[in-house]
């Protein structure tokens, strides 16, 4: 199977490479916030709903008659690594008809462990790709369907280094830590078994 290219992107290749940013991959595979409701009940039909969402299944999908199948990984720390240039960039180009188009053409369903594979997209993409809302898969025994909890995230930022987290603590670790080197040997060997002895 030989797919073209739709369209001239010769301003975007780098030494004969497509240059793919994070900021596109983010809009072609994370899902509107506002367009993750609040109960799933297959995958199928789940993954279906939005064009990011079938863009996630067609890249992660490892079947023989997926030809995007693995151009695309994603790990749970929302790093990537891109296999597959062309084939990702004739993904991210494909408009939401066309992937339900290619999904109906090649019939292609991946229907099982339904609530997982939602989770999975929850964790690895939602909660890692977008800073404004957590999201949780729970009543994962409903065999009907599973819910969808949304938590609203407050993040406390350090202003000089812009690390966040919301534990505010951390933030101050980490502050801590930046002037941690400067400190005289003795009083960095005292800190560094006072820390340890707290887990830090």
């Amino acid at each position: 199977m030989t797919l073209k290219p739709r369209g001239s992107h010769n301003n975007n290749k780098q030494r004969g490479h497509m240059k793919i940013t994070r900021e596109q991959i983010k809009k072609a595979f994370v899902s509107d916030i506002k367009d993750i409701g609040e109960e799933a009940y297959n995958n199928q039909d789940w993954f279906q709903q939005d064009e990011q969402r079938l863009r996630y299944i067609l890249a992660t999908f490892d079947v023989e008659e997926n030809f995007y199948r693995n151009c695309i990984e994603f790990d749970d720390k929302g790093e990537y690594q891109i296999n597959s240039e062309q084939r990702l960039s004739l993904l991210m180009r494909m408009t939401y008809d066309e992937l339900v188009d290619y999904v109906n053409e090649n019939d292609l369903d991946w229907i099982g462990d339904d609530y997982d594979h939602v989770v999975e997209y929850l964790d690895t993409i939602m909660n890692e790709w977008q800073d404004d809302v957590e999201f949780n898969g729970t009543d994962m025994q409903n065999e009907n369907c599973m819910t969808i909890v949304k938590r609203a995230r407050a993040w406390n930022v350090d202003p000089e280094t812009g690390y966040k987290s919301e534990n505010k603590h951390e933030v101050a670790y980490n502050i801590l830590m930046d002037y941690f080197d400067e400190l005289p040997e003795e009083t960095r060997a005292e800190a560094h078994k006072r820390l340890e002895a707290i887990g830090c």
